[in-house]
């Protein structure tokens, strides 16, 4: 496994009072830390923690923040507030928050209950990576915050003024909402935040987008299926699925979209498909990994049919040959369903699907390289019998021009199917109501203060950017005018996917970052 040969030859630094200034990196013992991580990941792992189901993580924070004799609480909602005393003679120096959020989008393609099943964690120190078992979702997004944060409270090997740990339910999307429900004063307090919930290494963030989401819902109409019909399924699975902000530009395939199309055009051919049941996707802020649909037509056109889907799928894989592997897409026959939906709530489906826009819109003008907007088509759940159907959508922005446009085209869709549209928060369509995320302040410091003591620690220059990722540092930028936040954390690859893994290396190395930069806060040192 990759190691720091030049942080063993550096010189201990005598940690008092009178420590000097970091001109030369913090020396820390990086396989010590790289295990006290790993041994808490592995036991956080064991807690089922899915988005709108954290219960269980907020008791096992709140028995952890308590055994290690901190102050500790945890609020109506569940978020957990933890304060560490500074290391004795640094008591006046700046608080400091170290925070991250203990939900993780739960995703699993082999049939597994996320919300009771531990994860199975792999090491693989040959490779250098931590990941699952490859049917499930690591949870190193926001785990590796977590557990960072952990060793930080816990370590006597370096300095630091007051710390405050706060770890948030439901940043993935979940409900009820974190940080809408917590206290300011848990935040407002403190001089500078530490959000450990960033996914590439070297990189400090300072500005995220923001979230909206839009949900229709489609009153059903069932009926029994008519006679002389055939029945089909459409299975597409094994995808890449992954971040709907951070990975939304790296041409993924959405599932839901795909099954879709082979319904629509099916449709634009004359078939008058009637939906079964059209089901897909695993939570609002993650790509659509799988989807599955059960249709009916009449007898006549199930050679046509067959015809264009064998050339539908051949499509598909000369589009995806790049940047999908592994996955199945298969269309074949099937027992026909007792019910199905009425041709025309049938139609209104496929083709509310078909109208809805997803990934990549504008690009930002301001961080090169950056997506300013997109859209995530993010769940379906349809089935013959129920009286209605959510579809749910989702947009990132960080600029408002685009989002109001968007606003009135979901609008528009909305009327123009009949269906009604319900969105995340009271009045979004009002510009003044758009929340564009969170930029850096003029004047801040902290991320060239991070930059620096990265460089010291690590050896390797750090850069400060924005993601066009949801961050919650959003809304904590909102609750205080002075204080000074970033976002940073290791690199963690295919997140919210069954792909998802976080590099070793970059583990601890972040970790040792970040107590270097408390350091030089305790010190008074803070550019």
């Amino acid at each position: 496994m990759k190691r720091t040969l030049a942080l063993a030859a550096a010189l201990t630094l005598t940690l008092t009072a009178a420590a000097p200034s970091y001109a030369e990196p913090l020396v820390l013992d990086n396989d010590a830390m790289y295990a006290y991580m790993l041994d808490e990941f592995l036991q956080l792992a064991e807690v089922p923690r899915g988005s709108s189901h954290t219960e269980k993580a907020t008791e096992y924070l709140t028995a952890w923040g308590i055994d290690h004799g901190f102050e500790t609480v945890a609020d109506e909602v569940g978020n957990v507030r933890i304060d560490v005393p500074a290391t004795e003679g640094y008591e006046e120096a700046p608080l400091t928050i170290l925070q991250a959020h203990m939900d993780m989008v739960a995703v699993s393609d082999d049939g597994r209950d996320m919300l009771v099943s531990p994860i199975t964690v792999v090491v693989d120190e040959e490779k250098g990576i931590i990941s699952s078992d490859g049917h499930t979702s690591l949870g190193a997004d926001d785990g590796i915050g977590i557990v960072s944060a952990m060793f930080l409270a816990t370590s006597q090997d370096y300095h630091h003024g007051p710390l405050r740990l706060i770890f948030t339910i439901n940043e993935e999307g979940g409900s009820p909402s974190g940080t809408g429900n917590m206290d300011h004063a848990w935040v407002t307090d403190a001089n500078y935040l530490i959000n450990i919930d960033s996914e590439d290494y070297a990189t400090c963030t300072v500005s995220a987008c923001g979230f909206n989401s839009y949900s229709y819902n489609v009153p059903l109409v069932t009926e029994a299926v008519p006679e002389g019909y055939v029945a089909y399924a459409i299975n597409l699975s094994g995808l890449m699925g992954g971040h709907s902000g951070v990975d939304i530009d790296l041409n993924r395939a959405n599932a839901i979209k795909a099954v879709d199309y082979c319904m629509a055009f099916a449709n634009y051919k004359g078939m008058n498909v009637q939906i079964a049941s059209f089901t897909g996707g695993t939570g609002g802020t993650a790509i659509p990994s799988l989807a599955s649909a059960v249709i009916v037509f009449a007898e006549e056109y199930a050679e046509e049919f067959e015809a264009e889907m064998a050339e539908t799928i051949r499509l598909f894989a000369q589009q995806f040959d790049r940047t999908e592997a592994g996955y199945s897409f298969i269309v074949e026959k099937t027992d026909l369903p007792e019910q199905v939906l009425s041709l025309e709530t049938s139609a209104t489906v496929i083709d509310l699907v078909a109208a809805l826009e997803d990934g990549v819109n504008t690009i930002s003008q301001r961080y090169k390289g950056i997506v300013e907007t997109s859209f995530n088509m993010g769940t379906i759940n349809v089935a013959a019998g129920a009286e209605s159907a959510t579809i749910r959508e989702s947009m990132r922005l960080s600029s408002r021009w685009p989002t109001m446009l968007a606003n009135m085209q979901f609008s528009a869709i909305g009327r123009a199917f009949g269906v009604e549209l319900v969105t995340r928060s009271e009045d979004p369509f009002n510009p003044a109501n758009i929340n564009v995320g969170w930029e850096e302040r003029e004047g801040d410091t902290i991320a060239r203060l991070y930059a620096r003591c990265f460089k010291e620690y690590t050896g390797d220059d750090c850069v400060v950017t924005a993601v066009h990722g949801g961050l919650e540092c959003a809304d904590f930028a909102a609750w205080s005018d002075t204080i000074q936040i970033i976002s940073v954390g290791p690199t963690v690859n295919f997140p919210h996917s069954t792909s998802e893994h976080v590099e070793i290396y970059t583990t601890y190395q972040t970790c040792g970052a970040i107590a270097q930069t408390l350091s030089c806060l305790a010190e008074g040192i803070t550019e």
